[in-house]
């Protein structure tokens, strides 16, 4: 399993596989140190009734920190790419740029994620 401080790269895909729902998000992180830092893409996966609930949250420069399992890389037309499932998440909030929420009021485009201090404020 690898968990790991993310940024999202670009606004997460829902779309429907089977009958089910499927959740595609890219991420970047930073390896190395210095000079020798250089980005590392991830595309995710996440399944199911789950991956609808927080679609609208996965949006592009947004930070989360994932747990992430069956990482491996696969190659497509000659290219490789870093794959694996996205099994859990939290969400980074930056307390300059965010406000806390309010938990009466649905979310909005204008509002942030909720923030899921307690097991019961999850939506899933």
């Amino acid at each position: 399993m690898l968990i790991k401080l993310v940024r999202i790269g670009r606004d997460a895909e829902l779309r429907s596989a089977n009958g089910k729902a499927v959740l595609s998000v890219s991420v970047v992180y930073d390896v190395g140190y210095g000079t020798n830092k250089k980005p590392q893409w991830l595309n995710l996966v996440m399944w199911g009734a789950q991956a609808e609930k927080v679609a609208q949250y996965f949006t592009k420069g947004k930070q989360i920190v994932i747990r992430a399992d069956d990482i491996h890389i696969e190659e497509y037309n000659g290219k490789s790419g870093l794959k694996g499932t996205l099994i859990g998440f939290d969400f980074v909030q930056n307390s300059s740029t965010q406000e806390a929420p309010k938990h009466n009021n649905p979310p909005s485009t204008h509002q942030p994620p909720p923030s899921f201090d307690d097991i019961d404020d999850i939506p899933f």
